[in-house]
């Protein structure tokens, strides 16, 4: 924390190598993050309150599976704050280039974001947005369109407010105190800044594309997660969305990077972390952990969960993390 007085700062810049807790101060109550490809987390998080209105920053060196609730009552614009080092898909699609996202109230987070991501997110009230497009006379901004959820942005119009973002958080981390005096200013700026970004001339037309495949990933997930305690096969996952080995591999690739068989690995593995985050290490064990999430091999669980976080099972579950 950047303020260690009595009174709550209104700035918050805290680092994380845990992706749960990091879930936890990022976003919203409820979130669940995955960590799909391996090596040890690290990432950081920055919140800046304004009034009503909220800025956060996330950075992470992990690619990470995000799903869960937004904010109750609240608009969140998400933009990528630096360019992405692959792809970034919200509900099974790709984002566009220059791409607004996740302002959709109505619909809860799921994201798929590439290591080293960099992400910020303006956290509007409701009402607070009405009123600011009510004073500007701008009543084109309906439900209809905040259910978009997604916006592709001219680039100079988003280069504006990206470039005011990376600005403001770069005072939050190294002049916090000249950010609080500056308040009133950034107050002023940051919404006609948003808004600049919706008109018809800024918004080129984008039509959204889920993945070809993504139901087919989306039924395999399901029945996955229902089946985390078992020995499943591939085979057994086609069978049951009614599909072939080469068309489900497809789908996971395109969308998560991974085979299902890799996917479903790594679900269970984070599974497992969090077992253990959440276990008494002198009633535990890391065997009847690991069995209940579908490791039967110890050998091999524990490779692959070294390989996976950085670290040994008896490490995280006696709290090393």
């Amino acid at each position: 924390m950047l303020n260690t007085s009595e009174q709550p700062s209104p700035i918050l810049y805290r680092q994380f190598q845990d992706v749960d807790a990091f879930g936890q101060a990022f976003y919203a109550e409820g979130l669940s993050l995955t960590q799909l490809k391996s090596g040890r987390f690290e990432g950081a998080v920055t919140k800046i309150q304004l009034e009503d209105l909220q800025l956060l920053r996330m950075i992470t060196s992990c690619s990470l599976y995000t799903l869960g609730p937004k904010p109750p009552g609240q608009i969140p614009f998400s933009i990528s704050l630096a360019p992405p080092q692959g792809m970034v898909i919200t509900h099974k699609q790709a984002l566009p280039p220059q791409a607004l996202f996740g302002f959709d109230p109505t619909r809860e987070v799921s994201l798929i974001t590439p290591k080293n991501f960099q992400m910020g997110i303006l956290l509007v009230p409701l009402d607070y947005f009405e009123r600011h497009l009510h004073d500007v006379d701008c009543h084109d901004l309906d439900t209809k369109f905040l259910q978009q959820n997604v916006i592709q942005v001219e680039d100079q119009r988003l280069e504006n407010l990206r470039d005011y973002l990376n600005q403001i958080f770069y005072l939050a981390v190294k002049n916090p105190d000249l950010l609080v005096r500056l308040y009133p200013l950034v107050l002023g700026d940051l919404l006609p800044l948003l808004v600049n970004c919706f008109s018809a001339a800024a918004c080129p037309r984008f039509c959204a594309h889920p993945f070809q495949r993504a139901t087919l990933v989306q039924e395999a997930e399901a029945f996955m997660l229902a089946h985390l305690d078992e020995p499943i096969t591939l085979k057994a996952i086609c069978q049951a969305v009614k599909t072939s080995k080469s068309a489900l591999s497809y789908g996971f690739q395109d969308i998560f990077g991974l085979s299902p068989m890799a996917y479903l690995k790594t679900v269970r593995l984070n599974g497992v972390r969090r077992a253990l985050k959440a276990s008494d290490p002198t009633q535990a064990t890391i065997l009847g952990i690991a069995n209940r999430y579908g490791f039967w091999h110890m050998g091999h669980f524990s490779h692959d969960y070294r390989q996976m976080f950085g670290e040994s099972p008896s490490e995280t579950l006696k709290g090393a993390w």
